[in-house]
């Protein structure tokens, strides 16, 4: 498994060669709206793949990450999310689980771990940002693992970065970071805030896109 120890030399040795590449001109310098964040319910079901991500790292899993924060995007802020969700996606290969670990003949569902071997699906993208981005210094407490729907209507696994300019997605099969009603997915459930071994759900409105696509006509889009 990927452990702390290898992402932080993953970072360390690969950040230096990512900052020299950054696409500045994604930084949105006119903002977002700061209200543009996705609405969630009560508690629901935590994910199965979560579940088995925990037995490897339990340390992530169940220490509570504190009061919700949001993160303020600087440009500093803005290169350093770019710069790693750019980095994880250029440098991972794309694989299924059964593909890569032949997870249907060990009688497992879903396959979620760090892709130390420079392969994975987007579970393992999505955790690999996350553990970048808690290393360069964003609060958990900002960080989402995300479930969604994608265009073909199948589970996904995205990160959301919350921040006073909206709820972000970093997506591996997106090059740019997106707000989320921008994805045009249906979202379905996220960690907590509080506990990231708590997961909630969104509400409807946030499931509908329908009901939100007219903030697109008033939100700037990233250029």
């Amino acid at each position: 498994m990927f452990r702390i120890a290898a992402a932080a030399t993953f970072a360390t040795l690969s950040l230096a060669l990512a900052f020299q590449n950054a696409d500045a001109s994604q930084h949105p310098k006119a903002g977002f709206e700061p209200h543009v964040f996705a609405d969630t319910t009560g508690t629901t079901s935590v994910p199965i793949g979560w579940h088995i991500f925990c037995k490897e790292h339990a340390i992530e899993c169940h220490a509570a990450t504190g009061s919700a924060q949001r993160v303020t995007l600087t440009e500093q802020t803005w290169k350093t999310m770019i710069d790693i969700d750019q980095l994880v996606n250029r440098s991972i290969t794309g694989i299924s689980d059964e593909d890569h670990y032949h997870i249907s003949a060990k009688g497992i569902a879903n396959w979620w771990t760090y892709p130390d071997d420079g392969m994975g699906n987007c579970n393992d993208y999505a955790l690999l940002k996350k553990r970048l981005l808690v290393e360069a210094g964003w609060p958990s407490s900002a960080l989402f693992l995300t479930v969604v729907l994608d265009h073909h209507n199948e589970g996904h696994l995205v990160l959301m970065a919350r921040t006073d300019r909206g709820d972000l997605i970093l997506d591996n099969l997106e090059d740019k970071v997106l707000l989320w009603y921008q994805t045009g997915y249906t979202f379905l459930k996220r960690q907590s805030a509080e506990d990231p071994d708590t997961w909630v759900a969104f509400s409807n409105d946030v499931r509908n896109l329908d009901k939100v696509a007219a903030l697109s006509a008033t939100v700037p889009q990233q250029p």
